[in-house]
Parts: C-alpha cells; sequence; structure tokens
C-alpha cells in the first residue's frame, strides 16, 4: 500500500494531525471546517475517520494532550496579556 516507511510514517502523522483536530473541535461550538457539520461530523468527513482510526488509548491521548495545551495557553501570561510590546 505505501511505497516506503517515509511515506507510512507521513500518512500516520496526517491521520494523527487530523484526530487531534477532532478533539478541538469536540471542544468548540464552531462547526467542523471540512464536512461544515456542528458537534457532529459527517461518516465521510476525514476529521471523524482519522479519529475512528485510533485506538481509545490513542483517542485518549489525543484529547489529554490538547487539553494540556489549553491549559498551559491559558495560563501563559504573555498571552493573557492584551497590550502588545
Amino acid at each position: 500500500m505505501f511505497e516506503s516507511e517515509e511515506q507510512k510514517k507521513r500518512v500516520e502523522l496526517i491521520i494523527t494531525l487530523l484526530a487531534k483536530l477532532y478533539v478541538v473541535l469536540e471542544l468548540s461550538v464552531d462547526p467542523c471546517p471540512v464536512c461544515h457539520k456542528a458537534l457532529t461530523h459527517d461518516f465521510e468527513c476525514p476529521i471523524s475517520l482519522a479519529w475512528t482510526l485510533l485506538t481509545e488509548n490513542q483517542q485518549r491521548d489525543a484529547r489529554n494532550a490538547i487539553r494540556a495545551l489549553a491549559l498551559s495557553i491559558g495560563t501563559d501570561d504573555s498571552l493573557a496579556d492584551p497590550m502588545v510590546h
């Protein structure tokens, strides 16, 4: 299916990034930028498809990573300061 190990790793990276986008959209009230559905995805949506390709442990890890990133951004004082220096 894949021509090289490098191509396989690139596909895995794309799937991981799409799955993490799923988590971001799951926490957002905005509609999906791909299938344009709010809170639910079209069955053919690549973001939803990537999410289903992950195991339960990978899904949990993706959720934890995105939440940790969101918390770190929320507690970063330099991002909370509206003044541009």
